[in-house]
């Protein structure tokens, strides 16, 4: 079943380099032995996987790519900006954020930030 399979997070990156120095010193991922041309594997927790490649410019998205999931999302955010993550903030009435961090009932807490290209990289702590 497909679902039984390892799963990786994908995005795209106009310059791989300036990822991988994002990914390994701002978010703390280890870059991945089977990383292949053109490509960056990070590993990341349960077997699951962040997976970039290479792509020319232009080709970026705006909504989230990956969640992190998270069982203290105030430390782990507070990590994030200690290592030079910048946090998206938002005002639109109860949709809040309170030190990075938006509030949800019923649901959670979630923070968003992007990476160098734009993608959306969310971390969310279910209530």
């Amino acid at each position: 079943m497909v679902g039984d399979n390892r799963v990786s997070a994908v995005l795209v990156s106009t310059d791989l380099e300036r990822s991988q120095d994002f990914y390994e010193n701002k978010v703390g991922l280890k870059l991945s032995p089977k990383t292949i041309k053109n490509h960056l594997i990070f590993d990341c927790g349960d077997g699951t996987t962040v997976l970039i490649y290479g792509r020319s410019k232009g080709n970026s998205a705006d909504h989230t790519q990956v969640r992190f999931w998270s069982t203290d999302i105030h430390k782990d955010v507070a990590e994030l900006v200690d290592r030079g993550v910048v946090f998206e903030e938002y005002d639109t009435g109860a949709f809040k954020t309170v030190d990075h961090v938006v509030t949800t009932a019923g649901i959670g807490k979630s923070a968003w930030f992007k990476d160098p290209d734009g993608n959306t990289i969310a971390v969310f702590q279910p209530e």
